[in-house]
């Protein structure tokens, strides 16, 4: 005797699916872009985020020395205020390990052009060693008595130009140079010589000692100059790089958390919009497949298939487009630096598709609870 199957036994090795979410491509394609721009919405607020830590760490993480030292107490330069005695910086020099010692001053003030004032790091150093200076010249040079370097993007926004003048802290000094790199959204970075900043200040003081490690690691180093020298702080460069990053984020949580709060609940609700919606323009689809002997685990599959479908090629368009931002922002506005990653694309892929998912299969309890009977009924 032939055994009848239940279902027609091709109805497993079809795609369904795949086949369901392109029968349309103009309503997949529309489904697939609402999902990108509300991927894209949270992939930007939180690359504007990251860029702007990048941005405020810069000097420390492109910095020569593999560890710094600073008072007691401080392990950040924003707002911090270290002062070190002199001679402390020969102390760290004689430190076994230690390949040179160079001091820097530090200031918070601000800087004034023809087009505005902007925050700024001061930074005092010695311009005929170059340690503790900026990473790299763009255009001019090093600064010599009543010069200072300045950020390119400050100097666009402010309008100066090598050979005008600028005020720091209130005082008037010429351009030498410009860097790149030390501005971001929140203030920017100048470097002046050691003594035209004790004259700025009022007072020659030591903020932060650079040291450069010399055949042994940067934590070996640390450790040696913690014991030779006691009463100071004493930080790897990554160390004092991700004290920096976090001292920023902690001033910036609670807006940094209501923004991301508010820009992922769009996202969420944008992405089960669109997906619900698609699912129950397929519901007639759904029930002549039920009627056909498809199970409802079957239908579930087809579904999340879809989702999955629909928030991977969503995730390539953002990340695209993104990227593309991430290029031409800066372009636009000099300040704004955009930093997207892998890791949070995943992180808001993995978002889309559980929202997704818990959105396109609700539709389908009306489906699952019909008989063949009934869904044929219902198909037609």
């Amino acid at each position: 005797m032939t055994r009848i199957a239940a279902r027609p036994p091709l109805l497993d090795s079809v795609p369904l699916g795949r086949r369901l979410l392109f029968t349309e491509p103009r309503r997949a394609t529309l489904t697939v872009l609402g999902v990108a721009a509300a991927l894209l919405l949270v992939l930007l607020l939180q690359g504007i985020f990251a860029g702007a830590i990048e941005r405020v760490t810069y000097y420390i993480r492109t910095s020569p020395a593999d560890v710094f030292v600073s008072q007691l107490g401080v392990e950040t330069m924003h707002m911090s205020a270290s002062a070190l005695p002199p001679d402390t910086v020969d102390r760290v020099r004689a430190v076994p390990g230690a390949a040179w010692a160079s001091a820097i001053g530090y200031a918070p003030g601000a800087v004034s052009g023809p087009r505005g004032r902007q925050l700024s790091y001061v930074i005092g150093y010695d311009p005929t060693t170059s340690r503790g200076g900026p990473a790299s010249l763009v255009a001019g040079r090093a600064p010599r008595p009543g010069e200072v370097v300045v950020d390119d993007a400050a100097a666009d926004s402010l309008g100066l130009r090598i050979g005008g003048a600028v005020a720091v802290l209130g005082v008037p000094l010429r351009v030498s140079g410009l860097s790149s790199g030390g501005t971001s959204i929140t203030n920017t970075t100048v470097f002046v010589g050691s003594d035209d900043l004790a004259r700025l200040r009022g007072v020659a003081s030591v903020s932060y000692i650079l040291v450069r490690a010399g055949g042994i690691t940067a934590a070996d180093l640390a450790a040696r100059v913690r014991a030779a020298v006691p009463g100071v702080t004493v930080q790897t460069r990554e160390q004092f790089a991700d004290s920096e990053a976090r001292v920023v984020t902690d001033m910036s949580a609670n807006l940094l958390r209501l923004m991301s709060v508010i820009g992922l609940l769009i996202a969420l609700a944008v992405i089960a919009l669109g997906l619900m919606t698609a699912t129950l323009s397929r519901l007639h689809d759904y029930a002549i497949l039920k009627a056909l002997g498809a199970s409802t685990a079957r239908l579930a599959a087809s579904v999340a298939v879809q989702v999955v479908w629909t928030v991977a090629l969503a995730s390539v368009v953002a990340a695209a487009v993104g990227t593309v931002l991430a290029w031409v922002l800066p372009l636009a506005a000099t300040t704004i630096q955009v930093r997207i990653t892998a890791a949070s694309m995943g992180q808001l892929a993995g978002w889309a598709i559980a929202i997704g998912l818990l959105a396109a299969l609700w539709p389908l309890r009306r489906i699952a609870t019909l008989d063949t009977i009934t869904a044929f009924r219902e198909s037609r």
